[in-house]
């Protein structure tokens, strides 16, 4: 390439080194460069203690399985409790008798019972066939 010496490609290079120097030294990029970097900082930061609060919870939860620990008896006291509270309001609001209203609970108290019996009895007939017979239960 005619015009493109050894001294011209020196000289460009000067130019490109001097311009990427001012560039480099401009106090108002390093600024905005600073901002963003601390901006970014404090993204990443929230994002990990997110995610070790996370970790920290469901290791805590799998600890206290592990350990049988569980919070199921408490919840199922407070549906219960709540369920109750639901029906005394129900009485209570109800625009057919007192007697009436009773009736129509035991009744479906009495067919949720016999429907759980007649679930726990075939329940407990069920037998995988994965495991092994031993030959000892009613053959």
């Amino acid at each position: 390439m005619p015009g493109f010496g050894k001294g011209v490609k020196a000289k460009q290079w000067a130019r490109f080194a001097l311009k990427l120097g001012l560039f480099l030294t401009d106090a108002k990029l390093w600024q905005t460069v600073n901002e963003q970097l601390k901006e970014r900082a404090s993204d990443m930061s929230e994002t990990v203690k997110r995610s070790y609060e996370e970790t920290s919870d469901r290791v805590g939860n799998a600890r206290d399985a592990l350990q049988g620990r569980s919070h199921w008896l408490a919840n199922t006291t407070t549906l219960l409790g709540g369920v109750g509270i639901g029906i005394g309001i129900g009485m209570l609001l109800a625009p057919v008798s007192g007697e009436r209203a009773r009736s129509v609970i035991r009744d479906k108290a009495a067919d949720v019972k016999s429907k759980v019996g007649d679930f726990a009895s075939g329940a407990t007939r069920y037998r995988p066939s994965s495991v092994p017979s031993t030959g000892t239960s009613g053959d």
